[in-house]
């Protein structure tokens, strides 16, 4: 596969944005907590009481009551599973919470890796028919084609 098959970040940026926006997130300027202060924001996206910003890596996840960093996601649709499994989130959460939250974002990342093999196994699938379609055509191909 070459280079120009391969999305760029500006068009993964693209599609992330479309999906955020789609969803009912909107567009915001985000403060990083633990940022020294007077650092500008960051631009992202919100939802109720989370954002995310987006990294090379996948996505910053921030509960904004708490302005907690609570992880990174690799893609926006396992930040938009996250988010709703998490509805809200607490200005002052405790361990168990924080804790809580951090396993939602595990199993949002194991549904993301799940749907992923399941659309490999179909694409796998399809595969096979095509190259058994191929194979089919070829042989007809070779039988019919002799001049004995």
């Amino acid at each position: 596969m070459s280079d120009t098959d391969q999305p760029s970040q500006q068009d993964m940026a693209a599609a992330a944005e479309g999906e955020f926006l789609a969803f009912g997130w909107e567009a915001a300027q985000i403060e990083l907590p633990g940022a020294e202060p007077g650092a500008p924001p960051r631009a992202g996206f919100r939802h109720g009481d989370f954002a995310a910003i987006a990294l090379q890596t996948g996505w910053l996840v921030i509960a904004l009551p708490a302005r907690l960093v609570l992880g990174t996601l690799p893609s926006a649709s396992a930040v938009r599973r996250f988010v709703s499994k998490c509805v809200s989130f607490p200005a002052h959460p405790n361990g168990a919470i924080i804790g809580a939250a951090r396993q939602a974002m595990l199993q949002a990342v194991e549904e993301e890796l799940s749907l992923a093999r399941q659309a490999a196994d179909l694409l796998e699938a399809k595969i096979e028919d095509l190259m058994g379609s191929i194979d089919d055509i070829r042989a007809k191909s070779i039988l019919f084609g002799r001049d004995d």
